[in-house]
């Protein structure tokens, strides 16, 4: 069953005649009648009594006429109801995060925009493998680092600041590393990669291979061995925070030993309903395309304020 057809039928019946409906519809008057004779064919009835006279309903076209009414009619509604995801942030939307390093700070600000968003209903999925979130799940997908090339869009709102941390303890036995290659003597907490990463500064040192005693896919449990003193870890500040603030773990404060990652919104191209649109844009004022630093403090005592715990 297809529309074909009923566009005319109703226009007929609401000018009384195939001549005033060809009219209305800025078609011909045999355009008309053929559209309506195949939609008397396809729906097995007569609709239209015809005589030279007039023109009037048969039982059956009087009953398709009022589902056809209320088809139209729905349509409308639904044409009114999607018109309303270009014009405010309603609807649902689903957010799909890598759990690599913990979801609290990136969660904790989707439900910064929840709050502020109450007629969006939110979706958020996290995935330990950055590499198993299938984008077309969801309506935006945060993913760090670089992007593979795709037919998707994504904007960039901000990064992810790494830096190699310590316990107190640890850095008076041991000190720090001088420069990268010196983490060859040093214990090294690390992801399953056995990797530490830095910014790419032309010579070929922006990945080094490590060695150490603890390694975890988990970024809260890589935290937990370096608070025990078990070595040197490279952690995103943003779950640190609070064991910088006070002193509880140390961060390397030279340059060379930071890691800015990349962090995207990616989502699907086409027509971007207000709710995304709105959405990014909350991650890109929560993160102000800030590098971050340990001794920023400004943007430390603010980075808590996405984090706070729930008591």
């Amino acid at each position: 069953m297809t529309w074909r057809g009923i566009e005319e039928f109703l226009a007929v019946v609401e000018t009384g005649s195939f001549t005033a409906g060809a009219e209305a519809l800025g078609v011909s008057k045999s355009y008309v009648s053929k559209m309506v004779s195949e939609l008397e064919v396809r729906v097995g009835a007569q609709l239209l009594l015809r005589t030279t006279r007039r023109l009037s309903l048969t039982a059956a076209g009087d009953l398709f006429h009022q589902r056809c009414l209320d088809m139209r009619s729905s349509l409308v509604d639904a044409e009114r109801q999607m018109a309303q995801f270009q014009e405010r942030p309603v609807g649902r939307l689903r957010v799909g995060l890598s759990d690599i390093f913990g979801v609290t700070f990136m969660s904790s600000i989707v439900a910064e925009f929840g709050a502020r968003h109450q007629e969006i209903s939110l979706e958020v999925v996290a995935y330990l493998r950055e590499a198993d979130l299938v984008q077309e799940q969801f309506d935006v997908v945060i993913r760090y680092g670089r992007l593979i090339d795709s037919g998707l869009k994504a904007r960039l709102f901000g990064y992810l600041s790494y830096c190699l941390c310590a316990s107190p303890d640890y850095v008076a036995q041991h000190g720090w590393p001088q420069n990268p290659a010196d983490l060859a003597n040093h214990a090294c907490l690390t992801d399953l990669g056995g990797c530490f990463h830095f910014n790419d500064d032309g010579a070929g040192n922006d990945r080094i291979k490590v060695s150490g005693p603890w390694k975890s896919n988990s970024g809260i449990a890589l935290a937990s061995a370096v608070r025990h003193g078990l070595g040197i870890a490279q952690l995103p500040i943003s779950i640190i925070r609070d064991e910088l603030m006070d002193g509880r773990l140390l961060a390397l404060d030279q340059e060379w030993a930071f890691y800015d990652k990349e962090v995207w919104a990616v989502f699907s191209p086409g027509m971007m309903p207000v709710a995304t649109r709105a959405f990014i844009d909350h991650l890109a004022v929560s993160f102000e395309h800030r590098k971050l630093r340990p001794w920023m403090r400004p943007a430390m005592t603010a980075l808590g304020e996405h984090i706070r715990p729930v008591r």
